[in-house]
C-alpha cells in the first residue's frame, strides 16, 4: 500500500511541478513579448528572468517566481510613473540621438549615451542654453558645418567660437522638470492568465497519467 501511495504522490508530483515550470517559461516569455510590442526593445525585455522551486526535484507544491533585474523601470512603465530629478537638481536632462555612445560601456552595440559632463568634455566646450516650450530648456553643442573625411561634423575648438568660425548648433540634451512615463505594461493581466493556465495545464497532465 505504502509503494503505492508513493507512486500516487510522484505522479501528482511530477505533474504539479511540470505544469509549473511550463506556464511559468511561457509567462515570462509574454511578460518579455508585452515589452517588446510596446517598442521598450529587447534589452529590457530580457531583464525578466524565472525559476521554478524546487531547482532539481518535483513536488506537490511547486512555486514559479518570476522577475525583473530592472524592477525601477517595470515599475515606472506598469504605474505611469512620474519621474523628477533628485539631489536638489531642477532638471532631468534627456539626451537627443546627437548624443555620442559613452565609452566603456565594454558593448559595442551598447545604447548608453554620454551623460551631459562627457559630452562638455568630449567637445570641450559649455552647451548653449535657449529656453524652449513649456518650462523646458534646450541644450546645444556648436560644430563646424563642414564634414571631416569621415563625414562627420567637426567639433569647434573652444578658442575659435565667436571667434568667426561657420559653426552650426547641434540640439545635445532637452531638460525637462519631470518626466510623465506612459503605461504601457500590464503585469496583473499576465499573472492572472498564467495562474489559470496552471491549473488548466496541470489538470491536462494528470488526465495523461
Amino acid at each position: 500500500m505504502k509503494k503505492l501511495m508513493d507512486g500516487i504522490e510522484g505522479d501528482i508530483a511530477g505533474a504539479s511541478t511540470g505544469a509549473m515550470r511550463d506556464t511559468t517559461t511561457r509567462a515570462k516569455q509574454e511578460l518579455r513579448e508585452q515589452i517588446t510590442s510596446s517598442g521598450l526593445g529587447t534589452r529590457l525585455a530580457n531583464t525578466w528572468q524565472d525559476k521554478v522551486y524546487p531547482l532539481k526535484r518535483n513536488s506537490l507544491t511547486p512555486g514559479g517566481y518570476i522577475w525583473s533585474n530592472a524592477p525601477d523601470i517595470i515599475d515606472a512603465f506598469t504605474r505611469g510613473a512620474t519621474i523628477a530629478p533628485t539631489g536638489g537638481r531642477k532638471f532631468l536632462w534627456i539626451p537627443t540621438r546627437s548624443v555620442p555612445r559613452a565609452r566603456g560601456s565594454g558593448r559595442a552595440t551598447s545604447t548608453r549615451r554620454m551623460n551631459p559632463e562627457q559630452v562638455q568634455a568630449e567637445f570641450n566646450q559649455e552647451f548653449v542654453l535657449r529656453k524652449g516650450k513649456a518650462g523646458r530648456w534646450l541644450a546645444f553643442i556648436a560644430q563646424n558645418r563642414g564634414e571631416t573625411k569621415r563625414g562627420a561634423l567637426r567639433k569647434v575648438r573652444k578658442g575659435r567660437i565667436g571667434h568667426g568660425a561657420k559653426q552650426e548648433l547641434i540640439l545635445m540634451f532637452t531638460l525637462v522638470p519631470s518626466v510623465r512615463m506612459p503605461k504601457l505594461l500590464d503585469l496583473n493581466a499576465v499573472a492572472g492568465r498564467w495562474e489559470a493556465r496552471f491549473e488548466s495545464e496541470f489538470t491536462k497532465r494528470m488526465g495523461a497519467l
